[in-house]
């Protein structure tokens, strides 16, 4: 337990950018190298923590630990994934009132945008094999972005919408 205590904190370190650009490397920590999770039983807990309020990255690591370890499992991951976050802003509020007028401080924050940009998209490539099982699925993610788009549903609706075609389709 004190292990998942501990990556959850090192995951916490790196989740620049918030929960969807970090996923790929809760992935790679929970199924690839400690295999506390299936494939499956981690693109599920995707898709809980995509439903549930709240950051996703929290969500997550609640769902990880509940799953491996019960109630406190699921506090000791949530605790871990938040007690970076919270040390790091007090250090970065504190500077940033200190050296916002500084150029090169500035810059800082514009490669961090960067970088959360390329965490999201291995994100997108690691997690897409299981979120896509087949063709069909990629017809409906496709349309659903479209109507999403296009026509600015409530995505509850579409969520409902979606599920309803998959149920009597799929």
């Amino acid at each position: 337990m004190f292990t998942m205590f501990l990556t959850f904190i090192k995951i916490g370190l790196f989740s620049f950018g918030g929960g969807y650009a970090i996923l790929a490397m809760i992935q790679q920590e929970v199924v690839a190298r400690h295999g506390w999770l299936t494939a499956a039983e981690f693109a599920d807990i995707v898709a809980i923590s995509q439903m549930t309020p709240g950051p996703i990255a929290i969500n997550a690591a609640t769902f990880v630990g509940f799953q491996r370890y019960g109630v406190l499992g699921s506090i000791l991951c949530t605790f871990g994934v938040i007690l970076p976050s919270l040390i790091l802003m007090a250090i970065i509020t504190v500077s940033y009132i200190k050296l916002s007028s500084q150029a090169w401080f500035k810059d800082i924050f514009k490669n961090l945008r960067l970088l959360s940009l390329g965490l999201i998209g291995a994100a997108m490539i690691m997690i897409g094999k299981d979120a896509f099982p087949d063709f069909f699925s990629v017809v409906i993610f496709l349309l659903a972005f479209l109507i999403l788009w296009r026509w600015k549903v409530n995505p509850i609706y579409l969520l409902l919408g979606t599920a309803a075609v998959g149920m009597v389709l799929g």
